[in-house]
């Protein structure tokens, strides 16, 4: 018999040392409008008809805010007919979800904080959340306070704890809501910033029985704010050795999935704009290389460039010398691969560095999360994708276990992989930055705190599977021989 267990357990302790690759159950879209206007005559269309509906899970309308009476508003009245033609797409994919995202960076977040610190406000809010939602046919709220806790946006050291019980308040309204004509369980979501520096105010294990899941977004770490090139979205830490260290996919993954919470509450944000900067001295380009300032706008703000700009850019890559596009410019230094951060740069009118995400560099980050049981994928924002989606369409087909990036159906005239070439030595970089390419689980190690004038870490440990099957082994073992 104890032979018989002793097997049985080996058999148990070898399937959880597999890596824990699953098929994402979510692919969330934030639907706002961050690109395009009369400044940007290649914008896309983008109305809620040119959704891709086929490739997402989930909607999020971006976004609603909290007033000056602590009440759910819209941002801007003339949003208001887009909610029902955003919850119209149902018709047309009845397993569709929508929900509304409270918050946003420019939102007065003093309003947050006011509106959880009391009973009496929270439950003022919650009336008024459930019936915006209910009337304007979304199926769920998501959360986007930037940040609890945080002085400088109107936060006080009490924010944590009163987050905390302000979901479960919202949970337990939710659950107790009478449905009517077909209506579910209200979703309900978070979303949690990308770098360790705002995770202690954010309780995730004590959040996470109140919320469907949390869509982490690890994008935005490095930008205009610093004074080097990076990547906006870097696998890996590519300014270890500068003070803007501790900013990457996998510290943000490490500081905000707790392993005490399951991994399938999770979706890794993925963001469809690239970063630029200004270069300080044009020659040098590599990663890590002096800046001053963001770079010029186009179809975003300052410092941004869409996925559809930069792909345009590089098709004209491949035309005659001499072509630009709408705004004169033209790439100066053809993409390259950072391997280490695995994302794509260029130059651009010879001092405008971008900084992007590729089909192929996606491709490779889902699946190196994938290892890890996330139970889907969160993007920002639909709108910066090209016209036929493309980017969009490589995402879904990594998550699903495609891999290799691109896109069968929708493949760029000048394919990224033609052009890019592995920067595996950063020559032109001022200082060593580069790091290798990271493979297998994350390490069974914490993440030491960062040492960046910008940020605040958090030590999360994180136990491997295969740590976990060794000590079932050990027990076992132990057990058999006594």
């Amino acid at each position: 018999m104890r032979i018989t267990n002793f097997v049985a357990s080996i058999t148990l302790a070898l399937t959880l040392s597999l890596p824990a690759i699953t098929r994402a159950e979510r692919v969330v879209g934030y639907y706002g409008k961050t690109a395009g206007g009369a400044g940007c005559p290649n914008y896309p269309p983008f109305e809620p008809s040119d959704l891709p509906v086929d490739l997402y899970t989930h909607l999020n309308f971006a976004f609603a805010l909290i007033d000056n009476s602590g009440l759910i508003a819209s941002q801007e009245a003339k949003e208001i007919p887009s909610y029902q033609l955003v919850n119209d797409l149902k018709k047309k994919k009845p397993s569709l979800r929508t929900a509304v995202t409270v918050g946003g960076w420019d939102m007065n977040m003093a309003h947050y904080s006011t509106m959880v610190s009391t009973s009496e406000n929270r439950q003022k809010f919650i009336r008024s959340a459930m019936a915006f939602v209910r009337r304007y046919g979304f199926d769920g709220l998501d959360f986007d306070w930037e940040y609890p806790g945080d002085p400088k946006r109107g936060g006080h050291p009490q924010d944590p704890e009163n987050f905390v019980q302000f979901l479960k308040e919202m949970r337990e309204a939710a659950d107790a809501e009478v449905l009517e004509n077909g209506q579910e369980r209200l979703i309900l979501s978070i979303a949690l910033p990308g770098g360790p520096f705002h995770g202690d105010n954010f309780l995730i294990p004590k959040l996470a029985p109140n919320v469907d899941w949390f869509n982490i977004m690890a994008y935005n770490l490095h930008g205009q704010w610093e004074s080097q090139v990076f990547c906006a979205a870097p696998l890996n830490d590519p300014a270890s050795d500068t003070e803007y260290n501790g900013y990457s996919l996998i510290h943000a993954i490490q500081s905000m999935a707790p392993s005490t919470v399951n991994p399938q509450k999770f979706n890794l944000g993925l963001s469809l704009s690239g970063v630029t900067f200004t270069l300080k001295d044009p020659s040098l380009t590599g990663p890590g290389s002096p800046a001053h300032g963001p770079g010029k706008v186009g179809c975003q703000e300052k410092g941004a460039m869409s996925y559809f700009e930069a792909s345009n850019l590089i098709d004209l890559l491949g035309e005659k010398s001499g072509v630009v596009d709408s705004f004169q410019r033209k790439i100066t230094q053809a993409p390259k691969l950072d391997e280490g951060s695995q994302c794509v740069y260029m130059v651009v009118d010879h001092d405008q560095w971008v900084g992007i995400d590729t089909p192929e560099t996606f491709a490779y980050k889902v699946d190196y999360f994938r290892n890890f049981g996330f139970g889907g994928v969160s993007i920002w924002s639909m709108d910066s994708d090209t016209e036929d989606h493309r980017l969009t369409r490589s995402i879904s087909k990594a998550i699903n276990g495609g891999g290799g990036g691109g896109n069968s159906t929708a493949s760029a005239p000048n394919n990224i992989d033609k052009l890019v070439g592995g920067d595996k030595t950063n020559n032109t970089s001022p200082s060593p930055n580069n790091v290798g390419k990271v493979v297998g689980a994350l390490p069974d190690h914490t993440i030491p705190k960062s040492t960046s004038t910008a940020g605040r870490g958090q030590d999360v440990k994180h136990l491997t599977i295969t740590t976990v099957a060794a000590i079932v082994i050990a027990s076992v073992v132990g057990d058999l021989f006594a």
